[in-house]
């Protein structure tokens, strides 16, 4: 059976989805699990507060994870600056997070727009106010897979990544042109079977 982790991590929402698929268990399709786990938010943030954020998503997050991935797809940094806020933060909780998931397998970085193109949203006009932003990459992911919960946006970037993920390693996924082209841009590793 193969094992693909998406995750969009972030100290007060992170989205994870797991896809199992192959084996004799597939003969119903692939099995989707998803997480959403809630950070808290302090008053005031110190050096302090932010580390023990990062610690306890990090801890929340692979609590979720199994211990063995054939993949794990990490959506990587926005450089807009309306993400500057604490992205030196968020920058160490993905780090973090890499050092312990490469120890369970392959680890691959999808920037943003990579991964907004491959739910087939396609390209979003500047100047898209980051709620509708998100809510059409998250209809874009339930369209594509209705039958997966996907609660907020946050999960919906990591089911977009894990299907990627997937699809990378063979699961059959309703891509267009547009989709696989995005697919194509990602440094997907060589994986020995």
């Amino acid at each position: 059976m193969t094992v693909v982790l998406g995750v969009d991590p972030s100290l007060t929402t992170s989205g994870c989805a797991l896809v199992k698929f192959g084996g004799a268990a597939d003969a119903w399709g692939p099995s989707w699990e998803t997480w959403r786990g809630l950070g808290v938010k302090p008053d005031v943030e110190t050096t302090a507060t932010s580390f023990r954020r990062m610690r306890l998503m990090l801890t929340e997050i692979l609590a979720f994870v199994p211990p063995r991935l054939d993949l794990s797809v990490v959506e990587g940094p926005s450089m807009a600056s309306r993400h500057a806020g604490l992205a030196d933060e968020r920058a160490g909780l993905r780090w973090l997070l890499i050092s312990q998931l490469i120890a369970r397998g392959p680890v691959v970085l999808v920037s943003p727009n990579t991964r907004q193109a491959l739910t087939g949203v396609g390209v979003i006009p500047r100047g898209t106010k980051d709620s509708k932003r998100k809510r059409m990459v998250t209809e874009a992911v339930r369209a594509m897979l209705p039958d997966v919960r996907v609660p907020d946006h946050n999960v919906a970037d990591a089911v977009a990544m894990a299907a990627a993920g997937g699809y990378a390693l063979g699961l059959d996924l309703p891509y267009g042109a547009k989709q696989i082209s995005a697919h194509a841009n990602v440094a997907w590793p060589v994986i020995e079977r």
